[in-house]
């Protein structure tokens, strides 16, 4: 038989400089504990939850229902709405700049990423993944098709027309 629920992380809800400093944090409270600080104690769960707290999308195929939340703990916080149902997957590459500045000069960083939708029956597109190369992106979107059951095309090639 068939699993009809499906769970998919979608993203860090932190940044990556929010979960280096919670293990900074942690760090800094362990050293105040040993050092015999009892306050401490407060701040040793910052890396545990920045570490752990994602975006989560979950399908429920059974009862026809779809969530998009935060998950924390083992349990995803969000609403459950009602799945019309699937019409496909896709993959997109996208081109990013990230532009860094001093007094002196500007330098421009473009690099691509590839990014995963599901497209459903009511013209909701849902984000699902952004990977860095396009063979790790494809792998993982033909595992999600095959768990939901669902076309995945591939868009990486289109070009953009204005």
């Amino acid at each position: 038989m068939a699993a009809t629920s499906h769970s998919y992380n979608t993203g860090h809800y932190f940044s990556a400089s929010a979960r280096a400093f919670g293990w900074i944090t942690t760090a800094l409270a362990i050293t105040m504990i040993i050092n015999g600080s009892v306050a401490a104690y407060a701040f040793l769960p910052t890396a545990i939850v920045t570490q752990l707290t994602h975006y989560r999308t979950e399908f429920d195929l059974a009862n026809r229902t779809y969530r998009e939340g935060v998950r924390f703990a083992g349990i995803t916080f969000g609403k459950m709405l009602p799945l019309a149902g699937i019409d496909f997957l896709y993959l997109k590459k996208k081109n990013y700049k990230q532009v860094s500045e001093s007094r002196a000069s500007m330098s421009v960083f473009q690099f691509v990423k590839y990014d995963g939708y599901i497209k459903l029956s009511d013209n909701v597109k849902l984000h699902l993944l952004q990977r860095k190369t396009k063979e790790l992106a494809m792998q993982e979107m033909q595992q999600i098709a095959q768990d939901l059951q669902a076309e995945l095309r591939d868009l990486t090639e289109m070009e953009l027309r204005g």
